[in-house]
């Protein structure tokens, strides 16, 4: 099954897949994919039942677009990606370290560097996926 929103840029292998909406809270469940493949080393995150509210969605998407961070949270607000873009490199954080966290749990980060325009590559991907919200 293809995904809603993709891109390959370099890399990095990004796939996100809108699976129930919740019209109360005006937010969606997403399956996100994130796969990473650069010389001799791999990695591949998937992460499923993530819920997000459409505000924090459209946010991300403009600071993708606009900023040199860009950071997405599900609706609790825990962080979920965080992209940085320093000159002409960018850095990709996967589920980063929040504050509300347990020192006790369980918990993995990474941060991979990532091509120079991968944030707005994502950004064009999501802003051509046709949005209900």
């Amino acid at each position: 099954m293809a995904a809603d929103v993709a891109f390959v840029e370099g890399p990095l292998k990004f796939q996100l897949w809108f699976a129930e909406v919740d019209p109360i809270d005006l937010g969606v469940q997403v399956r996100l994919e994130v796969e990473y493949s650069s010389g001799n080393q791999s990695f591949n995150w998937t992460a499923e039942h993530l819920w997000f509210e459409y505000d924090a969605l459209v946010q991300f998407e403009s600071e993708l677009r606009d900023g040199s961070d860009a950071g997405l949270h599900d609706m609790s607000e825990y962080p979920i990606l965080h992209f940085e873009r320093h000159s002409s490199q960018e850095y990709l954080t996967i589920n980063p370290r929040s504050k509300r966290q347990s020192q006790d749990g369980d918990s993995i980060a990474i941060r991979l560097k990532i091509n120079a325009g991968s944030m707005l590559a994502l950004y064009s991907a999501l802003n051509k996926f046709g949005k209900w919200w």
